[in-house]
């Protein structure tokens, strides 16, 4: 299967769907081809034959977007449709291919917090905050990882299973700053290689501890 047929799957599906819809949506002119792709999917545990439909839930979304990563597709391309629940998950997903335990919308009260994405593996932990924006400015992206930091501080205090912590900003769009003071701002396209490459690179990093 072409990896770029598994991009435009991700405009085609829909709660309930008929071949036609779906090969209408995903710009496949021919219809066999269309049929093969659906095939495919379900092959692979994604879809849900119910008469003359196909049936897709949110969680199909985020499979066929992790099933194109790994067959080469381009992130970035891939990262373009979805939306920012959609973002939020292949986070989590792209965490949890890297060996941590997730958690998405953690909240705390007193005071009031969320972080979008948690990952901890060990005592160690990664607090996400995506940002589904096409541009940030520095003075946009400083305000928001001061905000993560503050978020981060916060979770340590209540999470006594963690030692040590990292906030990061995730964007869906590669930017020119890579840290800000400290805080790594890095692009969807890079978070599995950033994760890869993190503990040989901790010291560039800012890290908080309990």
């Amino acid at each position: 299967m072409h990896p770029e047929l598994l991009a435009r799957a991700l405009s085609g599906i829909s709660p309930e769907t008929t071949v036609d819809e779906f090969r209408v949506r995903a710009s496949i002119i021919s219809k066999p081809i269309a049929e093969n792709v659906l095939d495919f999917l379900s092959n692979n545990g994604i879809g849900t034959l119910s008469g003359s439909k196909i049936l897709f839930s949110n969680e199909d979304r985020i499979k066929i977007a992790i099933l194109a990563i790994k067959m080469g597709c381009d992130i970035e391309q891939i990262s373009k449709k979805l939306t920012w629940k959609d973002f939020e998950a292949l986070a989590s997903k792209i965490l949890k291919l890297s060996g941590y335990k997730t958690a998405i919308h953690v909240t705390f009260s007193k005071p009031r917090m969320e972080i979008d994405v948690l990952g901890i593996k060990s005592q160690f932990a990664i607090t996400v905050d995506c940002k589904h924006w096409k541009h940030g400015s520095i003075a946009i992206l400083s305000f928001y990882t001061k905000r993560q930091k503050e978020r981060t501080k916060i979770l340590l205090v209540k999470r006594s299973n963690i030692s040590f912590a990292i906030p990061i900003i995730l964007t869906l769009h590669s930017t020119k700053v890579r840290f800000i003071k400290g805080t790594p701002i890095v692009p969807i396209t890079e978070f599995k290689s950033f994760l890869d490459g993190l503990e040989d690179n901790l010291i560039e990093v800012y890290v908080l501890y309990r």
